[in-house]
């Protein structure tokens, strides 16, 4: 025996066993004065157990239940926490066979041998659920059976839970323990380690553990278990576990009225909020966004958003030291991989839950991003870095603006380059429709001058384009008569030629589509001009090919004289032709505009001009005219055409259904898998589900089945009238209850999981409390008990995986089914 511990230890450990006995304590809160008390001898609990009964049986209505059946309760609950695993249990019974000759001398005469046999069958029956504030009783023996009978029918119920301790929480218990033999049946090191099989079994332990645990001084006792059997229980793998429990994909907005954080979610903000003191808390709340950011460089986008969502609710609610928290966004944005976030930025269909992602690390907000992008010396990070700033959008846009606008022109040279990087972000990212941008337009047209550098010219060039106003007009007319007069005169230009050619270039082709005929007579005056140094002025008319000009009668003749006064001509009997390369851009200019007088010109010069480059040309411009545009399908000509469609995966199916919701959708909406095969098909009616399918189920199972067990794929929404006869269903609350399903669907394969064999024992299986349908669940016994696994009753039974598993999990927990490996 161990030395002594002080007096008020063992007190308080007795003291915590008589409230344990009494109901008021859970059995984890009292598992660490158990095995205190192992240690001392049977004497000493013993004593409590006297003073307990005493009270009991002299309390109120206390006579109506015998001494025998207060004794049997006592040695009863002490008895659970090894079966539990709370307690070792070979020290335990060790223990309680020295401890039951004692109470067996507190017990009346007349009912000792019924206690005896009583306390020799514990053990070999399981605990199951009977109401609350009621006591373990014994089965009486034929002698004792009348006497029993007389205390009164429905006083107590024999083999019943302890009162005070909810049915939920014994049961978690009882799954605990189960998991803890699959763990043990695993071997010794099975708990460390790195097998996938052996790993997910100690993850769902750990997962387990946090979902169930009422507090957090019940926490630390199951975690204390799982570390005595050699698993790493810290925060850290905690977090890890439950993550990996998200579904993939982000819970929808639902007005805050959801459950979104029951379950996974709702384990980890009790890790959080419970925990014994602020430091401690946020030292959870850091390990929680390193799990985030681990999910997210492994790909799990939505996963990440889920948990980081979480936070920014702890957060608003003041539930973690502000300090703390701003320490964790300025520090672990850098740890996000570079490759996951450019994959992200790189899908348009991915940059909403991304924009969350960044929106929470300082480093990664907009500010953040100007920040590190104005010191930043590699390339590939600086286009990394605009990636993401264009993936915030409007608020990077502003902020752009703004660093732009308080901007000095007295700069070193390596300014420059990040001055021409926030024109290019005011080019890149859209502008609201609505705003005014008067001062806007001059900020850039500020940096459109000569004595700027050539990247910060050209930048502010090209996000002119964009304003479409007349400063911005009159700006680059400006700027181009400017790059006219320095080619003219190059010994004085400030820049190389090849590079004013350049930029002349550049300047062409943005007042080419801009809407304002100025800015087209403009252009063609300058083309007109042909001088050597200019470059080649015809050939920068070949942009307004992309606009039709019809409405500007005056640049369509402009035009079409330019292309006639190069077409061949007769002098003294000698045709003479003109620059043909200078009639092919006229042509090209002309390349958008139908008009009559437009191919009549071409016509004329396919004809006079066969198998020379201008009447190639022209006929190719007339055959882009004559190309039909494609008509709409008319209904039955073929296949319909999708009004919305993507990647399943990515969108996540609650946001698309919420999206058709919303908009009052009416159509068919059909999942695909990623070969293309259609495996589901939902049918919407004024943004109500009216029907649903997948493979063999029909109706909410259906609905049901798609959140349980999602599917990687595509999706397309065809609308459309949806005839039928049932009432439709409101989307959101069956979203609700499918996520519901989801949540409780991963407990119920921790008992019931993938890749095991099931196989029946002695025991009779019962239905399950919230299970009323008999043949669904004879069905299922017939195929469980014939050894197949979990999956193979799914697939046998045509129900949903929740409903399915639900039953299997209970039958494993009550004993009738138990998992054996494959093999």
């Amino acid at each position: 025996m161990s030395a002594q511990p002080p007096d008020p230890e063992l007190q308080e450990a007795l003291l915590e066993l008589q409230q344990y006995l009494s109901d008021d304590v859970a059995p984890l809160i009292v598992a660490d004065s158990m095995q205190l008390l192992l240690k001392y001898p049977p004497a000493a609990v013993a004593t409590v157990i006297r003073g307990w009964t005493g009270a009991q049986y002299r309390g109120a209505g206390g006579r109506a239940v015998p001494v025998s059946d207060y004794l049997f309760h006592a040695i009863k609950k002490i008895h659970m926490m090894g079966e539990f695993r709370l307690v070792p249990r070979a020290p335990l019974e060790a223990y309680l066979e020295q401890l039951k000759p004692v109470v067996l001398g507190m017990c009346p005469e007349e009912d000792r041998s019924m206690l005896l046999e009583n306390l020799s069958r514990l053990g070999e029956t399981q605990p199951t659920a009977s109401p609350v504030q009621t006591i373990f009783r014994q089965a009486p023996t034929n002698e004792a059976a009348q006497r029993a009978s007389a205390s009164g029918p429905g006083s107590v119920a024999a083999d019943a839970e302890a009162g005070g301790v909810s049915a939920e929480a014994l049961r978690g218990l009882r799954r605990f323990s189960l998991l803890l033999e699959r763990l043990e049946s695993q071997g010794p090191s099975a708990a460390a380690s790195s097998a996938p099989g052996e790993k997910a079994i100690a993850a769902e332990a750990l997962a387990f553990a946090a979902r169930s645990s009422h507090s957090s001084r019940e926490l630390e006792q199951y975690l204390a278990r799982l570390k005595e059997m050699g698993l790493d229980a810290g925060t850290d793998n905690l977090f890890r576990a439950l993550a990996q429990k998200l579904p993939g994909w982000v819970f929808p907005d639902a007005g805050g009225a959801t459950g979104a954080e029951s379950g996974t979610l709702g384990a980890m903000r009790r890790i959080i909020t419970e925990a014994e003191d602020p430091v401690e808390g946020s030292r959870r709340f850091q390990e929680m966004v390193k799990t985030v950011v681990e999910r997210f460089n492994e790909g799990s986008l939505p996963q990440a958003v889920a948990m980081l969502e979480l936070a920014e609710r702890l957060v608003a609610e003041k539930k973690v030291d502000p300090g703390s928290v701003e320490i964790v966004r300025r520090r672990l944005g850098e740890t996000l991989d570079p490759e996951q976030l450019k994959k992200f930025a790189e899908r348009p269909d991915q940059q909403a839950l991304l924009r969350k992602v960044l929106q929470f690390f300082t480093a990664l907000t907009p500010g953040g991003l100007l920040e590190e992008l104005q010191r930043e010396q590699k390339r590939d990070r600086r286009r990394l870095i605009l990636a993401l700033l264009e993936v915030h959008g409007a608020p990077a846009r502003a902020a752009a603006y703004e660093r732009l606008k308080q901007a000095s022109t007295a700069v070193a040279e390596e300014e420059w380059f990040f001055r021409r990087n926030l024109l290019y972000l005011l080019r890149r990212i859209p502008r609201s429709a609505d705003a005014s941008f008067d001062d806007e337009t001059e900020l850039v047209l500020s940096y459109a001058q000569p004595g700027f550098p050539l990247v910060v010219i050209k930048e502010a060039v090209t996000a002119l384009g964009q304003y479409r106003d007349e400063k911005a007009e009159q700006g680059l007319t400006h700027l181009l008569s400017e790059l006219e007069t320095m080619l003219s005169k190059p010994g004085e230009a400030p820049y190389q030629l090849k590079d004013l050619r350049a930029l002349l270039d550049r300047v062409a082709a943005t007042l080419a589509r801009l809407p304002s005929p100025s800015a087209r007579r403009a252009l063609i005056e300058h083309a007109g001009k042909k001088q050597a140094p200019l470059g080649d002025t015809m050939a920068r008319l070949a942009e307004l090919g992309t606009q039709d000009l019809s409405e500007d009668t005056d640049t369509v003749d402009r035009l079409i004289e330019l292309v006639k006064a190069n077409l061949p001509f007769k002098l003294l009997g000698v045709t003479l032709r003109q620059n043909d390369q200078n009639m092919v851009y006229g042509i090209e200019a002309l390349a958008g505009t139908p008009t009559p007088a437009v191919r009549r010109l071409l016509e004329e010069i396919v004809t006079r001009l066969r198998g020379h480059e201008a009447g190639r040309a022209a006929a190719r411009v007339l055959a882009g005219f004559d190309r039909p545009s494609p008509a709409p399908e008319a209904p039955g000509s073929g296949a319909p055409i999708a009004s919305l469609q993507g990647d399943l995966e990515v969108f996540g199916l609650p946001a698309l259904l919420q999206s058709l919701a919303e908009s009052a959708a009416s159509g068919t909406l059909t999942l695909r898998e990623k070969t293309g095969e259609p495996f589901a098909t939902l049918a919407l009616k004024d943004g109500k589900l009216q029907s649903s399918e997948r493979g063999r189920l029909r109706g909410e199972e259906a609905f049901y089945q798609l959140l349980e067990k999602p599917t990687p794929g595509q999706f397309a929404f065809v609308k459309g009238n949806i005839a039928g006869s049932s009432t439709p269903r409101e989307i959101l609350p069956l979203v609700l209850e499918a996520m519901r399903r989801y949540d409780e669907l991963q407990e119920a394969m921790a008992l019931a999981p993938d890749g095991v064999f099931l196989q029946p024992t002695a025991m009779k299986p019962t239905p399950h409390p919230a299970e009323k349908d008999g043949s669904f669940l004879q069905a299922l016994w017939e195929r469980a008990s014939q050894g197949a696994t979990p999956e193979g009753c799914e697939e046998a039974v045509a129900s949903d995986s929740y409903r399915i598993r639900r039953v299997l999990a209970h039958w494993v927990e009550q004993g009738a089914l138990k998992p054996r490996a494959a093999g």
